[in-house]
């Protein structure tokens, strides 16, 4: 894998994490100048394209495709016109929100998200691994996911600007690029990992865990939509999303626990607690949307904020950021494993644990109608300093020789 584009991505990350924790600051006093929400789309768009994606992109050429196909000029024109338009939206989203700037590098990031998944799985032709069908449909969930991007642009600038169509528009994309090309995409290389190891798992029990939670990833899209449309009928679309996606995590355990003995001989014991700890990331994540199967529940996930803020970081950077951490700190050795990165990880993982807790044991407190904790927005900021710390440590160790 090519050093320069994850430490690319990392750097991302480490501007979306400083941009977060500003916007936490913004609650402890107030930032003369700052537009919260046009900042708050800078962030996300920052972190989600700018480091999830910039990431597996970087992961997932020399993962899956031979070395000559890895050696296109495109996949590194590819590489670097995204970062152009990752850097744009940093800049143009805090400044105007969505206007013509943002909206232009915005669109210049989908077109060559096409470009790269259309060369991509062109190369990737023949291949009939089990991983290789998961890249693929995390492609297909990215392609899928930006018909909301699209869809937003007619509604702006129509009488449809605010109403639910605009918002079910905005959840569409969001959730099936973290359900869908995100999570299929991490999925997908933790697969790869364990055929290049020789690791085999029961082939009928992957195909079902497959099956479950592509079904359970378009049901539980319905969650999204039942804010605007709190239809019985959609609560019960969900409410069977979310049993298929916890049948999709008990075949999983199925599937990987009689492998777990070989998995432990093939990767150190700080690699291991970190899969271990996205892992527990995203039973927490299935375990939450179990639970908005009762409505009331579910009214309350998707009204109280802290709930969704909370819920959206379980994803990015307990599932996901967690996941990549531990994959690199594994497959990156001679230029990523180290004892700086691991510290800049460890304060990572203590800040992402300490305002996760905080945010839903708040978020609960509301739901009871017992108010605030006490000083909680200076906790709050304070725990969230804690991860771009960590990210600039790690990015950082990605410099350094190994074992430093």
């Amino acid at each position: 894998m090519k050093s320069l584009w994850i430490r690319t991505a990392l750097f991302n990350f480490l501007i979306a994490a400083i941009m977060g924790v500003v916007m936490r600051y913004a609650f402890v006093q107030e930032i003369p100048g700052l537009k919260f929400k046009a900042f708050l789309h800078g962030h996300s768009h920052g972190a989600m394209l700018g480091w999830i994606y910039m990431a597996l992109y970087s992961l997932m050429i020399p993962v899956f495709l031979k070395e000559e196909d890895q050696k296109k000029p495109l996949y590194s024109w590819v590489f670097w016109s995204t970062q152009v338009a990752v850097i744009g939206m940093f800049v143009s989203f805090p400044v105007q929100g969505y206007g013509p700037v943002s909206i232009f590098f915005s669109t210049l990031h989908i077109l060559l998200s096409y470009l790269f998944a259309g060369q991509f799985l062109r190369d990737l032709r023949g291949v009939k691994s089990y991983s290789a069908g998961f890249i693929r449909l995390a492609l297909f969930w990215m392609v899928l996911s930006t018909l909301g991007v699209w869809a937003m642009g007619p509604l702006m600038v129509s009488s449809f600007r605010g109403s639910a169509w605009y918002y079910t528009s905005v959840q569409f994309f969001l959730h099936f690029q973290f359900n869908g090309w995100f999570l299929f995409g991490a999925l997908a290389l933790f697969f790869r990992w364990l055929e290049t190891r020789g690791i085999e798992l029961d082939p009928n029990r992957q195909k079902d865990f497959r099956n479950l939670l592509i079904a359970s990833t378009i049901l539980t899209f319905a969650l999204a939509v039942a804010w605007s449309n709190p239809h019985p009928g959609v609560f019960a679309l969900n409410s069977i999303g979310v049993l298929l996606q916890l049948a999709a995590l008990w075949v999983l355990r199925k599937t990987v626990v009689p492998a777990l003995k070989s998995i432990r001989g093939q990767v150190a014991p700080w690699t291991f607690g970190l899969w271990r700890l996205a892992l527990f990331s995203f039973i927490g994540k299935v375990l939450i949307q179990a639970a908005v199967v009762v409505p009331a529940v579910a009214k309350m996930a998707y009204t109280i904020r802290n709930f969704v803020i909370g819920f959206v970081h379980l994803i990015m950077l307990g599932v996901l950021s967690l996941f990549l951490f531990a994959y690199l700190d594994q497959e990156a050795k001679s230029w990523f494993s180290g004892k700086t990165t691991r510290l800049g990880i460890s304060l990572f993982v203590a800040g992402v644990a300490l305002s996760e807790a905080l945010l839903f044991l708040q978020g609960t407190l509301f739901w009871l109608r017992i108010g605030f904790l006490p000083h909680y927005y200076l906790l709050l900021f304070a725990f969230s300093a804690l991860m771009p710390v960590g990210v600039g440590v790690v990015w950082v160790g990605a410099f350094r020789r190994p074992g430093v």
